[in-house]
C-alpha cells in the first residue's frame, strides 16, 4: 500500500514519543516490530523533559530569543548545560548571541530540567 505524506512538521524528541506511544501502543500494545521497540527506547531515554513543557520550550525559545524552530527544537532535545554546548547548537543561526542571551537560555533549560 502506497501512503502520502499530508503534512510534516519539525517536533522534539518527547513530542514524538507521546505520539508514538499515543498511535501505536494504544492501537497494538504487543507490537513487535524491532524498529518500533528500539525508536520507543531511544525516545524514552534520551528525552529530557515532558511534551508539554518540551513545547512551552520551544515557543519561549522562538519568541524571546528569535530561534528558527529546528534549533530551538535541538536545543531542547540535546538540553545543553554549558555555554560553549550552546553555542554550538546556536551557530547554525544568522546573529550573534551575547553572553547574557546564552545564559539567559542556559537558565530558562536550567529551571526546566528542575520542575
Amino acid at each position: 500500500m502506497v501512503k502520502r505524506i499530508i503534512n510534516s512538521e519539525d517536533i522534539s524528541m518527547a513530542e514524538a514519543l507521546r505520539i508514538l506511544e499515543e498511535k501505536l501502543i494504544s492501537v497494538n500494545p504487543g507490537i513487535t516490530d524491532e524498529v518500533v521497540n528500539n525508536t520507543l527506547d531511544y525516545l524514552r531515554k534520551f528525552s529530557k523533559v515532558s511534551p508539554d513543557k518540551a513545547r512551552e520550550l520551544i515557543s519561549e525559545l522562538m519568541k524571546r530569543f528569535g530561534l528558527a524552530r529546528l534549533t530551538a527544537i535541538q536545543i531542547v532535545d540535546l538540553m545543553p548545560q554549558t555555554a560553549d554546548e550552546l553555542r554550538v547548537l546556536l551557530g547554525t543561526e544568522k546573529r550573534e548571541f551575547s553572553d547574557k542571551d546564552v545564559e539567559e537560555i542556559l537558565n530558562l533549560l536550567k529551571s526546566a530540567r528542575g520542575s
